[in-house]
């Protein structure tokens, strides 16, 4: 089987972001042979300049428009470039590990009615940015957004009504049978609207956390200026078939959203029935004896679910842990998070014992 892919980025302008994303590429790429397809959408910082370091030493085509087309047309355009029978979609402020290439093909290729297949976005801090797009009866959003990316919800392969755009794996002939990115929607929803089209002509749309992409997100200047427009576009073509999912992957992941009471802060938190295991490292580093240590995994601890109602009793701990060793500024600063978010007698009294004592300092 011809394992070749080709690499297609948008770009306009950001060229040092362009520049880290092909170093990316060029160190943590494991397939043996494939091309990198950059489409410029007429940049007019040193775009041009960054690229002309690549060319005479490796297999980059470059193609410059004379203005800016738009991430549907300028992908488009890298498809038809394409020289290989895979093809990479993946935007210009994205930096990829080693393995996301041979893992997103092997999520492809492990069902033939798998049309399309995603990877695991992280922020630069390794929070999630992308684990899977999910729906409610308002929106449409990236689930997880923020969870640690060691959260078990953000690590199993499994099917989705879409994935982003920002780095997904396609079959050319697959691509091109399916008509292609739709060029009426401008820097928004296309991919979406492409993922259901997929699945509308009997493919699946796959996630796969082995592949891991660093996404900076959102850097193109005017990324989301047609977002309305682009919205109200998808809604009314896909409306009958889009599944509300959000409920059911919440329950089949371990989540259950709480509504606010008289135990339960205001906005979104969740009863979290996963282990959290950077706060168990955290315990057994204290019982060790290594307390910067276990702050540190505390620290840690708190970005598992930051939406986990357990999070005030790490918090707490933490808290707990400052005090013990006489750092009182910073156990208050703890023990006041906790209040400011919902109002606990006990932690109140704490807050009280640790003014005391930093009055007498």
């Amino acid at each position: 089987m011809d394992k070749k892919i080709s690499i297609i980025i948008p770009t306009w302008n950001n060229a040092n972001l362009l520049k880290k994303c092909i170093i990316s590429i060029l160190n943590n790429t494991k397939l043996n042979q494939f091309e990198i397809i950059i489409i410029d959408n007429g940049s007019t910082d040193n775009t041009q300049n960054i690229i002309s370091e690549f060319l005479s030493t490796h297999k980059i085509h470059y193609v410059f428009n004379q203005k800016n087309l738009g991430f549907a047309k300028a992908s488009n355009l890298g498809a038809l470039h394409a020289n290989n029978n895979y093809l990479v979609f993946l935007n210009n402020d994205t930096e990829v590990l080693p393995g996301w290439d041979i893992e997103l093909l092997n999520c492809l290729i492990s069902d033939d009615r798998i049309g399309v297949a995603g990877g695991k976005l992280l922020y630069p801090d390794r929070t999630i940015q992308h684990a899977g797009i999910a729906f409610d009866q308002r929106t449409v959003f990236h689930i997880y957004r923020h969870f640690h990316h060691l959260h078990p919800a953000v690590n199993k392969k499994r099917e989705f009504q879409a994935v982003t755009g920002a780095c997904f794996l396609i079959s050319k002939e697959l691509f091109l049978s399916a008509g292609m990115f739709d060029e009426s929607f401008i820097n928004g929803f296309e991919d979406l609207d492409f993922c259901f089209r997929i699945r509308k002509n009997g493919y699946k749309v796959f996630y796969t956390p082995a592949s891991t992409i660093i996404h900076h997100e959102s850097k193109t200047p005017g990324r989301h200026f047609h977002h309305h427009e682009n919205a109200e576009l998808f809604s009314k073509r896909w409306k009958n078939d889009i599944v509300y999912d959000i409920d059911y992957i919440y329950a089949k992941d371990g989540l259950r959203p709480l509504k606010p009471g008289k135990n339960t802060p205001q906005g979104i938190w969740f009863k979290d029935t996963n282990p959290n295991p950077l706060w168990s490292m955290a315990q057994s580093l204290y019982k060790s004896g290594k307390t910067r240590e276990a702050i540190v995994a505390l620290t840690e601890a708190l970005r598992f679910n930051p939406y986990d109602l357990r999070k005030l009793l790490i918090i707490e701990e933490l808290g707990d842990l400052h005090f013990n060793h006489n750092n009182f500024r910073a156990a208050k600063v703890c023990f006041l998070a906790i209040t400011s978010i919902i109002n606990i007698p006990r932690v109140s009294n704490k807050i009280k014992k640790t003014n005391k004592l930093l009055s007498k300092q």
